[in-house]
């Protein structure tokens, strides 16, 4: 009678195990990294890099991405401009390359900070330094109904600005 008792917690455990390396696989993994040389207590305001036309895929996600970090952006004391931005936020994103239903799945979404030097503007255009990029890889689901993506962008700009 004991070896069933046995059996059945050892096939319970089994399980729960089972069950949490499967979910724990589909997690959004997170990462960051930044200039420890600059100081971000002097920037409050940002701009979006302008969209580059043929690199751009889904200017809807780019749409949905920009609200959702404008928003939490806001919350953490930036304001969103125009012109003469301290920062300028590009973003990167890949695709799986299997469909899923009615689309494609996220799989990996990156946001670039760059300072802005209006001092020292270059031939090209604005003179920018990379200060701050966060990436989200995994399985992101870009559907309205699902918070994966507010859940990506929440999780790159989590420590962002880096204290």
């Amino acid at each position: 009678m004991s070896s069933f008792k046995e059996y059945k917690s050892l096939a319970l455990t089994a399980t729960i195990f089972l069950s949490v390396m499967i979910i724990g696989g589909c997690a959004t993994a997170i990462k960051y990294s930044y200039d420890t040389k600059a100081s971000f207590s002097e920037q409050k305001s940002y701009a979006w890099a302008p969209s580059s036309g043929m690199s751009r895929q889904d200017s809807l996600l780019e749409a949905n991405v920009q609200t959702l970090a404008d928003q939490l952006l806001v919350q953490k004391g930036f304001s969103r401009m125009s012109e003469k931005a301290d920062l300028m936020i590009s973003m990167n994103y890949e695709f799986d390359s299997g469909s899923y239903h009615y689309g494609y799945q996220l799989r990996m979404l990156t946001l670039n900070i760059y300072k802005i030097r209006h001092d020292m503007p270059s031939p090209a255009g604005l003179s920018r330094e990379l200060v701050w990029r966060g990436t989200a890889s995994g399985t992101i689901n870009t559907d309205a109904a699902s918070s994966d993506l507010k859940q990506a962008v929440e999780g790159i700009l989590m420590n962002f600005p880096p204290h």
